[in-house]
């Protein structure tokens, strides 16, 4: 290994041998891994706390406040893990050939112990950027509803000057018929909640057809939603990919043609032009001998940019169909994006340019929530999701993240070291504030 990677990995395996699982997150014990990290640097480390035990950290690299300022943005928190589903220990930190394993490995330790690695080598050897260079870690990302992560932290440091975000996004390296892609998420969908009430009647358990059973009709409305195929939207931030990926195609064909470049692509070019919505908990209350009168969904919905409540509740109307139900939408919130145009990423192509020469960038949303779209907006920052993968198969990031034996190589820990560190050093070395992007 590298001077600069053993430190990497070693900080990964105890970022993650740390139980962030959220709930209840505790992420204030991987916030003091890090400050113990950045403790003989001149990386400063502060604690935005709301909640002792819940603490986002702010590790900043100080510039002489002549250049723009760039802030790489993780969270801490990471998702349950069901030990029985996996085939290591999930917060063992276990190397098994040439990888990492555990909780978070993917989402997204690897990145935050590659950037500290990072920050921490420019400081070793004398680098002082003229804008200040930041690595900030959120609380609560993975639900979001403890009011102690994201929005606390711009809530409470709203003279904090970013000018560039790299945040959580994309970067698997996918191969296609015209040459490797790497995404560059310029922005995300937005996301909405909806409380989905089935009414039935409740009955005597023991006859067959006394009344109507709401948990046969959540049944029903909810067979109609998995069956149901939203209509695609094409915003114009995705125009570059699907340009790239069927040059050739008419309008009608160019989603399923460039579905058909790779595995990957085929689920995410769909979750990038339609709503996605996914019943995520369900709830019946009463006796076990009784007909239940009535059940709640709650559906998750991810939706392109520029999709209204109304829109939404449409859609959901139309696969549902008739019942004896209602619907109730909170949302929709997120959705923003920056100009695809920027010294941000320039910087990030000319990594790929010198590290990965057959390769093209290609601007595109992010397909899930991620805490850049309140960045953007507070800070009026430019903000790109982006975590290189190199190495690893697209694939095994798609179905390991947020499931069981999710891991990444060693190769991809050097690789995302390598990039924040040239990506650190360009903007680090940029003279002149940067000017306000647009956003949505």
């Amino acid at each position: 290994m590298t001077d600069d990677l053993a430190p990497a990995v070693e900080l990964l395996r105890r970022l993650i041998a740390c139980d962030t699982s959220n709930p209840p997150g505790r992420e204030t014990q991987a916030a003091a891994i890090l400050e113990d990290f950045f403790a003989d640097t001149n990386v400063e480390c502060t604690r935005v706390a709301k909640d002792p035990a819940r603490a986002n950290l702010l590790c900043r690299l100080a510039g002489s406040g002549e250049g723009p300022s760039l802030a790489f943005l993780g969270h801490l928190d990471v998702v349950p893990a069901r030990l029985e589903e996996w085939s290591v220990e999930p917060f063992a930190a276990v190397l098994r050939d040439g990888e990492v394993w555990g909780r978070g490995a993917v989402d997204m330790k690897s990145q935050v112990a590659a950037v500290a690695a990072a920050l921490a080598t420019l400081d070793r050897q004398g680098f002082r950027p003229r804008g200040d260079l930041m690595l900030i870690l959120t609380a609560d990302e993975e639900v979001g509803d403890a009011e102690v992560g994201a929005p606390y932290f711009v809530e409470q440091m709203p003279d904090l000057r970013i000018d560039y975000v790299v945040g959580e996004g994309a970067g698997e390296r996918i191969a296609t018929s015209r040459g490797p892609i790497y995404l560059l998420d310029i922005g995300a969908k937005a996301t909405a909640t909806v409380k989905l009430e089935v009414r039935g009647r409740a009955g005597d358990a023991s006859l067959p057809a006394i009344a109507p059973n709401a948990l046969d009709e959540t049944a029903r409305l909810l067979s109609r939603l998995a069956a149901y195929r939203p209509p695609s939207r094409v915003i114009p931030e995705l125009e570059p990919l699907l340009t790239f990926l069927a040059p050739d195609a008419t309008a009608e064909q160019r989603i399923e043609q460039a579905r058909r470049a790779h595995p990957a692509l085929d689920e995410l070019v769909p979750a990038l032009t339609r709503t996605v919505t996914h019943a995520t908990l369900a709830e019946s209350n009463g006796p076990a001998n009784v007909i239940p009168s009535s059940a709640s969904i709650t559906l998750k919905c991810i939706l392109v940019p520029g999709t209204t409540r109304a829109d939404l509740d449409g859609e959901l109307r139309e696969a549902l169909g008739a019942g004896d139900y209602t619907l109730e939408l909170e949302g929709p919130d997120g959705g923003s994006v920056s100009t695809p145009d920027s010294p941000l990423r320039a910087a990030i192509e000319d990594f790929l340019a010198e590290h990965d020469p057959d390769a093209r960038l290609v601007p595109a949303l992010g397909y899930g929530f991620s805490d850049c779209h309140l960045f953007r907006t507070a800070y009026e920052a430019t903000v790109y999701g982006f975590i290189p993968f190199r190495h690893g198969a697209p694939m095994v990031n798609l179905t390991t993240k947020h499931a069981s034996d999710e891991r990444v190589s060693i190769a991809d820990v050097a690789f995302q070291l390598a990039a924040a560190r040239h990506v650190a050093g360009a903007i680090g070395r940029q003279a002149g504030r940067a000017a306000v992007r647009s956003e949505r």
